[in-house]
């Protein structure tokens, strides 16, 4: 059994400010097409993309997942959506809510790769460098965490607080 932390670890206003900067440096790039890695994304995805606010920046929604109901990754990726994606010679932006063991954003980059897009840049909420476990980094990171599961802001544990707007740790009962 779990319960939310005492406080939040990153505030609502915390991660609006960094929302502004990141988008900032995500212009420059002039992607064609966002990529977001749903479920745990769906928030952050949304909120800087309109930030960026090109209005002919594409976007769409692949699945990614290596969690099911648990706080720890099976390592197991499953990757659903590609098939209906053009990204063929496109400059590509995939977002994701954490970048953990690496596992999953590295079979996304693999098998988007495959697809022949003209570049891929990867852009994660939160960071978690002291879980990986393969070679793969995030272009452009939100915020770095040490090795605590959280949820809020889109992630979730079992489809719960998922719609909180900070970012808060379980800890154990």
């Amino acid at each position: 059994m779990y319960k939310l932390s005492k406080a939040p670890l990153i505030s609502a206003q915390q991660i609006d400010t960094r929302l502004e900067s990141l988008a900032q440096e995500l212009k420059a790039f002039d992607f064609d097409v966002i990529l977001s890695a749903l479920t745990g994304s769906y928030m952050f995805s949304a909120d800087i993309s309109r930030r960026i606010a090109n209005p002919k920046l594409q976007i769409a929604f692949i699945k990614a997942s290596s969690y099911g109901d648990s706080t720890e990754s099976n390592g197991k990726v499953k990757i659903s959506g590609l098939g209906d994606i053009d990204i063929k010679d496109k400059r590509i932006l995939v977002i994701d809510d954490i970048l953990d063991t690496g596992n999953t954003m590295k079979s996304l980059v693999e098998s988007l790769a495959e697809l022949g897009p003209a570049s891929i840049k990867t852009c994660v909420l939160l960071n978690k460098e002291s879980r990986r476990v393969v070679d793969c980094h995030a272009d452009f990171v939100g915020f770095e965490i040490e090795n605590k599961f959280v949820v809020g802001y889109g992630l979730d544990y079992a489809n719960d607080y998922r719609t909180l707007p900070e970012i808060w740790t379980l800890e154990e009962v």
